[in-house]
Parts: C-alpha cells; sequence; structure tokens
C-alpha cells in the first residue's frame, strides 16, 4: 500500500527484502524494485525514477547519494546500492551489513532521546526545587522573608541565586538540543 508522501521510515526493512531477494537469486533492479513495491520508501522511488529515465543502478545512486537535502540514511543507502551495482557479484552481504547499520542508528537515536528525557527531567528538578523550597522559606519563616527582600545582601543573593538558576536551565536545555 502506496503513502501518499513517501518518506524513509521503513528503509530498514526495504534494505532486508532487498538482501532477501538477491539472496534468492534476483538481480539488483528486480530486487530494489520488489522491495520498494513491498515497503516503499522515498530513497528506493528516487532511485528507480532515476534508473527509469536511463540512469544506470550504480550513477542513480550516487547521484542519490551527493543530494544533501536526503537524510543520512538515505544517503548511506544510496552509497551501498551504487557500490553494489558497480562492484557486481552478490550483493546480500552488503546489503545485510547496511540493514544491521541502519537498525544500529535507530537504537543509537532511540537511546539518545530516552537520555535527554532523563536529561529534561533532572533540568526540572534541580531548577524548581531551589525557588520551591526558597518560595516556602519565605512564606514560613518571617526572619528569611526579611533578609530576602529587607535586606540588600539578601537581595543580591535571591537575585544572583535566581539569574543562575534561568541560566544553568537555558545552558543544559541548549546542551540537550544539541545532542
Amino acid at each position: 500500500m502506496k503513502q501518499s508522501r513517501l518518506d524513509d521510515r521503513h528503509l530498514e526493512i526495504a534494505v532486508g527484502s532487498i538482501a532477501q531477494a538477491c539472496r534468492s537469486g534476483e538481480t539488483l533492479t528486480a530486487a530494489l524494485r520488489s522491495a520498494n513495491d513491498r515497503h516503499p520508501t522515498k530513497t528506493l522511488t528516487q532511485l528507480l525514477a532515476l534508473h527509469d529515465s536511463g540512469f544506470s543502478i550504480a550513477s542513480a545512486g550516487l547521484r542519490l547519494a551527493e543530494d544533501s537535502t536526503n537524510s543520512p540514511n538515505s544517503m548511506l543507502t544510496s552509497n551501498v546500492i551504487a557500490m553494489a551495482a558497480a562492484v557486481g557479484g552478490p550483493a546480500e552481504h552488503h546489503f545485510d551489513a547496511l540493514a544491521q547499520t541502519l537498525a544500529d542508528r535507530r537504537q543509537a537515536s532511540a537511546e539518545r532521546v530516552a537520555q535527554a528525557s532523563a536529561a529534561r527531567a533532572s533540568i526540572r528538578v534541580m531548577t524548581w526545587v531551589p525557588v520551591v523550597v526558597g518560595g516556602w522559606l519565605a512564606v514560613d519563616d518571617h526572619s528569611v522573608r526579611h533578609t530576602m527582600f529587607a535586606t540588600t545582601a539578601g537581595f543580591v543573593c535571591l537575585a544572583t541565586g535566581l539569574a543562575l538558576n534561568i541560566t544553568g536551565r537555558l545552558w543544559a536545555n541548549s546542551l540537550i538540543a544539541a545532542a
């Protein structure tokens, strides 16, 4: 079943299908077509469109690999297809290794998302606990409230603490976003 907008979410499955088709004796072109029929992806659809317009599989793969708008997984897949077409011979080992690499990348990405979620939770706790405790102490104890708001040193400490808290939260969020 083809989607109206193709993407590469199923690229790993399609590559495994290419390996299986090559293992069963299909040519590389037939394996690419059957894999794209079963598991349509943007990368394979673009590659086969280039092939249908007169490019060899190897040159179509290289052309897609050079397109910087494609995802890293798409560029890697295009390079492996180009290499398998140029080298010839049994290609199933190339596609088995590619499927494993795509699976490893997917797992590493999921691990990064999980670690970023844990870091975000820690940041929230570390930034809200001092604010809540400080507010509670200020409401609960008149001498703390007086020191925080009525003395210059207390107000400077309060302002510095809030500024460092906000700066730390923004800095940590930028580190997580970059990862």
